[in-house]
């Protein structure tokens, strides 16, 4: 009588030591590294890849629209520019909602950290409304006020809120420091992720005078949102900030 054998499933290489290990394996029985697809690895970066390009590219075209073409510099398309920003930024952020909900948590709430940020994004506003204007005088000779784009508008006060505190607080943040940034650290390293997210901040604002302070503002916002991991500090430090800018073009 012959005894019958189980046949044992085919074994695979250890991805890092070459140890041959059962299929099902997640972690080397030899050196303990995860073992990752990197075919399927490669192939869910360079998706993600895509799929950030073209949130960029409707970022980049709507804003150059809006800054260079002046068809488009009238308040009604205004709000129209400014709806397309707010719904590619939660569109992009509720499509990758198992990996972006966990940053709409806030974790360890304190009052005293949200007041100490708030006021520092009020000093910081107040010394960099102060250097732009020295430096559009001193390079470009004139003044920018953005309150004029509302004024002789019912209700201009609200709108300039609105459009410059509200929603860019909002849906920026949404947009980059919540979808952008949580793409960027699943392709890249920490610091590369926070350094890259802020540099296309900077550049989807299309003002060069503006990179000196919109660089090193995205960058702390950016810290802070993976210090913190959570993105209403960040929100709110945004708010702040624009709102300091709005109360200095209204006083």
């Amino acid at each position: 009588m012959f005894l019958e054998t189980e046949e044992l499933p085919d074994k695979k290489p250890c991805v890092k030591c070459g140890v041959l290990i059962l299929p099902q394996t997640k972690f080397c029985n030899s050196c303990g590294y995860a073992q990752v697809d990197k075919t399927n690895e490669s192939a869910n970066k360079w998706r993600l890849l895509q799929q950030y390009a073209i949130f960029y590219g409707i970022y980049i075209i709507v804003c150059s629209l809006g800054n260079f073409v002046d068809s488009f510099k009238t308040f009604g398309w205004s709000l129209v520019i400014e709806v397309i920003i707010a719904g590619t930024a939660v569109i992009f952020f509720a499509y990758n909602w198992v990996e972006t909900k966990q940053i709409l948590r806030w974790p360890n709430f304190s009052i005293q950290k949200l007041s100490a940020y708030c006021g520092l994004a009020m000093l910081g506003s107040f010394l960099v409304h102060y250097a732009v204007g020295w430096l559009n005088v001193t390079i470009f000779s004139k003044e920018e006020h953005f309150y004029y784009f509302f004024a002789g508008s019912y209700g201009a006060i609200f709108w300039i809120i609105f459009f410059t505190a509200v929603l860019p607080a909002l849906f920026e943040e949404l947009g980059f420091r919540g979808y952008l940034l949580q793409v960027l650290l699943k392709v890249a390293d920490k610091e590369q992720a926070i350094y890259i997210s802020a540099f296309l901040f900077a550049i989807i604002h299309l003002s060069f005078v503006s990179l000196f302070w919109l660089i090193p503002f995205a960058l702390f916002i950016g810290r802070m949102r993976i210090r913190e991991n959570t993105i209403w500090y960040g929100i709110f430090f945004h708010f702040c900030f624009n709102l300091t800018a709005c109360l200095f073009e209204l006083l």
